[in-house]
């Protein structure tokens, strides 16, 4: 414990006795610990480490916001991205060439759906080097189409006394095969280590093989399989009648010249 040192001082008043009072002092502390005590105590500074450790900290934390903005899409809106895209469309306005008069009657669609396998071989070269194989789905359709534009006088025939109509059409025909872009895809691209290098160098191939072959196996699956255009005479027939009966016509016979072979 400290040690209080005490002194005695005598006094008198003016009635001249002498009176005697201690003071006490205050105990002493090494260092001027007693002065810092009356000023109050002293604010602390953060010690290096400290700073080191918040200044890492805060640094971690802005590298976890920034990878979870980055992941999720989202950056506040005070923040721009300076190398952030945008597409600038610079195509001319479509320009009307022709026009073309058509008479022709799609009477019937049939949705197709191929598969198109391509390989691409090098002869004494391994497919694992130079080669390409590619397998593609299309989707499509090809239309039952009948022509009216040589409807006239002998293909018509007409009766008003007894409300009746005879057409004879030609026989429906196959349309173009129309290939879905949008619905066709790209199962799987296998090409061969020089292939994929020359693609680095602007050698990539073109699907455009792809699409000839796919709207031709649609083209041929159509014939072959017939049920278009058997569907196109009924929906052309039933068209005509319902067209004619709407006029008055009771009595309506439509006919198909011989398929073309």
């Amino acid at each position: 414990m400290a040690r209080f040192l005490g002194r005695s001082l005598t006094m008198s008043d003016e009635s001249g006795r002498s009176t005697k009072s201690t003071d006490t002092l205050p105990p002493t502390t090494p260092d001027g610990a007693a002065a810092s005590r009356r000023g109050g105590r002293s604010a602390r500074l953060p010690s290096l480490g400290g700073l080191i450790r918040l200044v890492a900290l805060l640094v971690v934390l802005a590298v976890l916001a920034g990878a979870v903005s980055f992941v999720a899409g989202w950056r506040p809106s005070f923040l721009h991205n300076p190398f952030s895209e945008k597409k600038v469309d610079r195509s001319s306005p479509a320009v009307l060439r022709s026009l073309e008069n058509i008479s022709d009657y799609h009477a019937a669609s049939a949705h197709l759906e191929v598969v198109v396998d391509v390989e691409d071989d090098t002869k004494w070269i391994p497919s694992s080097l130079k080669g390409e194989r590619v397998l593609f789905v299309g989707v499509g359709t090809v239309d039952s189409v009948v022509s009216f534009s040589g409807l006239d006088g002998k293909r018509v025939t007409v009766d008003e006394a007894t409300k009746s109509v005879t057409i004879k059409l030609p026989a429906p025909t196959l349309g173009k095969a129309n290939l879905d872009l949008k619905r066709s895809y790209v199962v799987a691209r296998q090409r061969g280590v020089l292939d994929r290098v020359g693609g680095l160098f602007g050698g990539q191939s073109t699907d455009q093989d792809l699409y000839v072959r796919a709207t031709q196996q649609m083209q041929a699956a159509a014939a072959t399989d017939g049920q278009v255009i058997a569907l196109g005479k009924q929906n052309t027939t039933a068209m005509l009648r319902g067209l004619l009966g709407a006029l008055g016509y009771t009595n309506i016979t439509v006919t198909f010249e011989e398929d073309k072979k």
